[in-house]
């Protein structure tokens, strides 16, 4: 009896919209930064103690999360702890935050490090969080982008935490929340800007976050850059649910071997859905 070919048919997805964000809560979060203080003195936070001094030699599980500001109650701190318990290493943007607030979003066994984009009359501050398993190595830095948003005059920042990962090797990590209006020039600026302050680092390295690159334009215009000035490759997810308006956040990686990617369409939360990849740091 002869064989049966069956071919293969190939469904494409359609394209997942992300959770909207309520208009009460953006009119809310706009009116706290019509006064707000762009030069804090202290910019970094830390709370919580890691599980370790270093990384092992094993994969490294890390997550990308713009939390909206932690406006999801008791939603977001659920799927905050479930983000943790799978996760080494989270970047987390809009994080808007107290003293206090701080302590209970760095769960057992991780320690925060955030830095400020500014400080709200309120005292509460708005800026990029990482948490991590492990103890930075030397004294993290905040940098913020040369442009603010051209409106409020609020501006956006990056975080620089480095690890030690075993045999001299020193993992640079960078936690990015861009300027959500800019031409594709100013986007490019932006970046140099940030590459110009970043800490002398040779080894791996992970720069992630929130790019705001909601055009492909946009999105070419950082991946060369960054491409062309630190050797980082974009780390593209198969089967990308997001539509090409909602690919704001990105991750690029150099010196680093990924062995999956995907993003997380069961939290809620918050209007960007997470990016969770499992990556490990190429042996020499």
């Amino acid at each position: 009896m002869s064989k049966v070919k069956i071919a293969r048919v190939r469904i494409k997805a359609k394209a997942l919209k992300k959770p909207k964000r309520a208009y009460a809560d953006v009119l809310r979060s706009l009116s706290k930064v019509l006064k707000i203080n762009r030069d804090v003195t202290s910019p970094l936070w830390f709370s919580g103690e890691p599980e370790r001094e270093h990384w092992g030699d094993w994969p490294i599980r890390v997550t990308i999360w713009n939390i909206f500001k932690g406006s999801g109650g008791d939603h977001f701190y659920n799927d905050l702890r479930l983000l943790c318990f799978q996760s080494d290493l989270i970047l987390l943007q809009e994080a808007l935050l107290s003293h206090r607030s701080m302590e209970e979003l760095s769960l057992d066994g991780f320690q925060g490090v955030h830095g400020a984009s500014y400080e709200r009359a309120d005292k509460l501050r708005d800026g990029v969080m990482s948490l991590a398993r492990m103890r930075p190595h030397v004294t993290p830095k905040r940098i913020l982008c040369k442009y603010p948003e051209p409106v409020l005059k609020t501006p956006k920042a990056a975080l620089v935490t480095q690890y030690s990962v075993g045999h001299g090797k020193t993992l640079t990590v960078v936690n990015l929340h861009a300027t959500l209006i800019r031409t594709i020039k100013r986007a490019q600026e932006e970046l140099e800007h940030l590459i110009e302050r970043l800490p002398m680092a040779e080894g791996p390295m992970i720069f992630a976050g929130d790019f705001n690159t909601f055009t492909p334009r946009y999105f070419r215009a950082v991946a060369e850059t960054l491409e062309r000035t630190l050797g980082l490759r974009y780390v593209k997810i198969p089967d990308d649910p997001r539509r090409p308006v909602d690919h704001l956040d990105q991750i690029f990686v150099r010196g680093m071997d990924v062995h999956s990617i995907e993003i997380d369409t069961r939290i809620h939360s918050s209007d960007h859905f997470p990016i969770r990849a499992i990556i490990k740091i190429l042996p020499d």
